[in-house]
């Protein structure tokens, strides 16, 4: 409509413009060349318009054949951008899909047909990756450095080539250039923060995260966490490299900036008692304890003295349960100086509350379970929880990383793993648990699970040679038994038999309270008469007492080849 408008309006001023002409009639004349013209005003305006109309259309055919090969070229140009656009758009396609021999080849039609050297070598640098060719993906990367606004993304690409080699000190030093051109970089902070960790370089390290933190990298409670880790591993770093006091100042750092921060109180406590410090020690465990109470801590408070009763020790073991006494650890711990009094119903009372706010139980609190019916004498439901502690879910109770030194025997790569499981969640590994390695286990832990004799297979009981001679006196034929593989009966002990079995009794600990025996039925020994089993046709027959030497050797031999 408003075009139609616009239509009407051009037509209404040109007829305007015509009945003006009309209207005034005039006279033109033009004298030139010896030439003399003369017409009506109206007739020479509109020959001077097509005149205009004629020299606009030359002018314009002249420029066009003036550019006619750059119009040429720049439909050169154009066809090429066309097809390297579209190889461009294969590269990407074709490296989604995981094409990597197509992602190679259309990159380097992009870089052919394209004049722009930043997106052609990003490509050819990430299709040389997916290739697994670093080596031509980091000479791509190193060109693109040259350039300002693709040197970032250069370094992150060789970052990330450096780690795959497990450069790390290459994977630093691209990534602090990185962190420094441009600080607000989030994957340059977390690049060189994880190189340094994989490269034990724990001093870095906490440079790192103090610049994270300030930028907003890091979470404040996730910063706190890492670096009592980082000073943790720098005081075991430093201890084991001989500097006794700059490992006692790393460990106690560590404590100041994460109080619950378990192993960094233990180092720090077990430096202290090392120095003559045994009440600061003790202080600083107790300020663990009450920020968050852990099995470790309560070893290395119980440790803290060693010429001491045990009615002392239970007293400083209570007054570390009183600084938190609703815990679950406190809870145990008490538990277990209950224990050590020889109060299993009190131990029971005091683990009553765990047991009932976890279902199931874990093996840790199945095997103190079995410890406190074991104490009051209820062998019964000590063996039922001793099967139940077989198949619970597994706890430790962190008396077993290194029972001969530290409570906490981290290694190297115990500690970086640390740095994010207790750095960002707040939880502790234990290294041996996860590698599945064997445990330390005391002898008071295994129980011996026996079962009662049965009284309806009388065949399963072990018969002394000398009380089957008085049967023998009271009836003339003797009844056979059949043997059965040798075991123990703590309620009842008895004389060695004359014949010991052939199964090896198993190898227990004089301190342990029982010893778990897996039970194994052994063929009846051919050397027996066993009701059951007839003697072969060539057995010449049991040995008889009354035989001689060279008699008794005669028949063994001749039992040996039948059997």
């Amino acid at each position: 409509m408003i075009r139609l408008s616009i239509y009407v309006v051009i037509a209404f001023i040109i007829g305007a413009f015509a009945f003006w002409l009309a209207a005034h009639p005039g006279q033109v004349s033009i004298e030139a060349f010896g030439l003399q013209i003369r017409t009506s005003a109206a007739a020479a305006i509109v020959f001077l318009l097509a005149l205009t109309f004629l020299m606009a259309v030359f002018w314009r055919s002249l420029g066009w054949l003036f550019d006619l090969p750059g119009r040429v070229a720049r439909l050169r140009t154009q066809g090429r951008r066309a097809k390297g656009y579209d190889a461009l758009e294969q590269a990407v396609i074709a490296a989604a899909s995981g094409d990597v021999t197509g992602a190679v080849k259309n990159a380097e039609r992009v870089k052919a047909l394209l004049d722009r050297p930043a997106l052609s070598g990003l490509l050819a640098a990430r299709a040389a990756e997916s290739a697994g060719d670093l080596a031509a993906a980091e000479r791509h990367y190193a060109m693109l450095l040259e350039d300002k606004r693709t040197a970032l993304a250069a370094r992150r690409g060789l970052v990330r080539s450096a780690l795959e080699r497990r450069d790390f000190n290459a994977a630093i030093i691209q990534a602090s250039e990185a962190l420094n051109a441009d600080g607000t970089a989030r994957w340059a902070f977390d690049a060189l923060f994880d190189a340094q960790v994989a490269a034990r370089d724990w001093a870095g390290a906490e440079t790192t995260l103090a610049r994270g933190a300030k930028a907003g990298h890091v979470v404040r409670l996730a910063a706190k966490r890492r670096k009592a880790v980082l000073l943790a591993a720098q005081a075991g770093q430093a201890e084991a490299n001989g500097d006794v006091a700059e490992a006692r100042k790393l460990a106690q750092n560590a404590v100041a900036t994460a109080p619950g921060f378990a192993p960094g109180a233990a180092l720090a406590a077990r430096l202290l008692v090392a120095a003559n410090k045994g009440w600061r020690a003790a202080g600083l465990l107790e300020e663990a304890w009450s920020a968050k109470p852990h099995p470790a801590l309560a070893l290395a408070y119980r440790d803290l003295k060693e010429d001491e009763t045990q009615k002392a020790r239970n007293k400083r073991l209570r007054g570390l349960v009183q600084l938190n006494p609703d815990h679950r650890e406190s809870r145990i711990l008490m538990a277990e100086i209950y224990l050590s009094e020889d109060a299993p119903d009190d131990a029971r009372a005091a683990l009553a509350p765990v047991l009932e706010a976890e279902s199931p139980p874990s093996s840790r609190l199945c095997l103190l379970m079995q410890r406190i019916e074991h104490a009051a004498g209820n062998d019964e439901a000590a063996r039922d929880w001793l099967s139940r502690s077989l198949s619970a879910p597994g706890e430790a109770d962190w008396s077993d990383l290194d029972p001969e030194g530290p409570a906490f025997g981290y290694r190297d790569e115990d500690w970086a793993r640390l740095v994010y499981s207790y750095g960002d969640a707040g939880e502790l590994i234990h290294p041996r648990h996860e590698r599945f390695e064997q445990i330390h286990m005391e002898p008071g832990q295994m129980v011996l699970l026996q079962a009662p004799p049965q009284k309806e297979e009388p065949q399963e009981l072990v018969i002394e040679d000398e009380e089957r001679d008085e049967e023998a006196e009271e009836d003339e034929t003797p009844a056979p038994v059949k043997p059965k593989a040798k075991t123990k009966k703590p309620a009842r002990k008895k004389r060695a038999p004359k014949k010991p079995t052939k199964t090896k009794p198993a190898e227990t600990d004089e301190n342990a309270d029982d010893v778990l025996v897996i039970k194994t039925p052994n063929p009846p020994s051919p050397d027996l008469d066993v009701a059951g089993f007839p003697p072969q046709p060539d057995d010449p027959g049991p040995l008889d007492d009354n035989m001689d030497d060279e008699d008794a050797a005669s028949v063994q031999t001749r039992k040996r080849k039948v059997h």
